[in-house]
């Protein structure tokens, strides 16, 4: 029997056809690594080529940079204060003036500064708030798995698209000219940026969500909008209020920024002092900001870490 079965003249006798199929199968793997090899080859060649034009457009160049470090101490210089130690922790004289050389007549508008830090805080909170609920809304609708038809999830991204795309002080110029100097059109602006920054990540985080619990509800005749308030939400909450809390710091910034164009908040400051070169005052709103954004960094994370437990990191 078994020698019937080995010379026998069936083609799986000899082993023709066994081979044929690998031979060919292994031709196929070869053409499609070899496919991918060029592909990556002329991805890299573009890449170079990029970063050529890059480096040449720019100057950047190692020698350029190096004569240029020095500068930056000449210029922390300009600004540092003339700091006297025997009057460092001096007070003010009997006239209420502060005595040249202490840190009282450094921070002599301290508590000007610290209003305007504060409203800055305030705005962006404000924008935030605005800009989160916007994205909320337009991410479900923006993700590619979630969205009803192909029809509103191509208009909620090309307009999450044109929110982060204009930079926020051209918006707050926009807004100024509009309603006015002061804080509103700095809300305004960095709100409609905020949403489109954030609707982008929320619908990135919504396509990655597992279709499990939309499908269980989908069977039991659940509507779109249950879908997704009782399938993705659950899902997603952590990972958008950690990405709202990473923008509040960002439009913190922000709020600083668009006070050059009198959009409200410590950058009004900021663009007098520079604009009357006051140069240590400079130093002194900018080491405010830092510290600013220093302690609503630590703050936020222990919001987040609590809001999402411990356990979960």
């Amino acid at each position: 029997m078994s020698d019937i079965s080995l010379s026998g003249g069936g083609p799986l006798a000899n082993g023709a056809a066994p081979t044929d199929a690998v031979d060919t199968f292994e031709r196929h793997r070869a053409a499609l690594r070899a496919s991918k090899r060029g592909w990556t080859i002329f991805a890299l060649v573009v890449f170079a080529i990029c970063l050529g034009l890059s480096i040449w457009i720019s100057n950047f160049y190692p020698e350029r940079l190096a004569s240029g470090i020095p500068r930056i101490f000449e210029y922390f210089g300009t600004i540092f204060p003339e700091l006297q130690w025997a009057n460092l922790f001096e007070g003010r004289d009997a006239d209420g003036r502060a005595v040249p050389g202490s840190i009282t007549y450094w921070y002599t508008d301290f508590w000007t500064y610290a209003q305007l830090i504060w409203e800055t805080i305030l705005m962006a909170m404000t924008a935030t708030l605005i800009g989160t609920a916007m994205a909320f809304v337009l991410s479900f609708p923006a993700a590619i798995n979630l969205a009803p038809n192909s029809w509103i999830y191509w208009i909620s991204r090309r307009f999450l698209e044109v929110c982060r795309g204009i930079p926020e002080i051209l918006l707050a110029l926009v807004f100024v000219f509009m309603i006015g100097i002061g804080p509103l059109a700095g809300v305004l602006a960095i709100a409609i940026h905020t949403a489109g920054a954030l609707g982008k990540l929320f619908a990135e985080v919504n396509e990655n969500a597992s279709a499990r619990p939309v499908e269980g509800i989908a069977a039991v005749g659940g509507t779109w909008p249950e879908k997704i308030a009782y399938g993705v939400v659950p899902q997603v909450a952590p990972n958008f209020f950690s990405y709202a809390m990473l923008r509040f710091e960002i439009n913190v910034r922000a709020s600083s920024i668009i006070g050059f164009v009198g959009a409200g908040g410590i950058g009004q400051e900021l663009n007098r002092v520079i604009s009357f070169y006051s140069d240590d005052r400079v130093l002194a709103v900018l080491i405010l900001v830092v510290l600013t954004v220093t302690v609503i960094d630590l703050m936020s994370e222990r919001i987040r870490h609590r809001f999402i437990g411990r356990e979960n990191l």
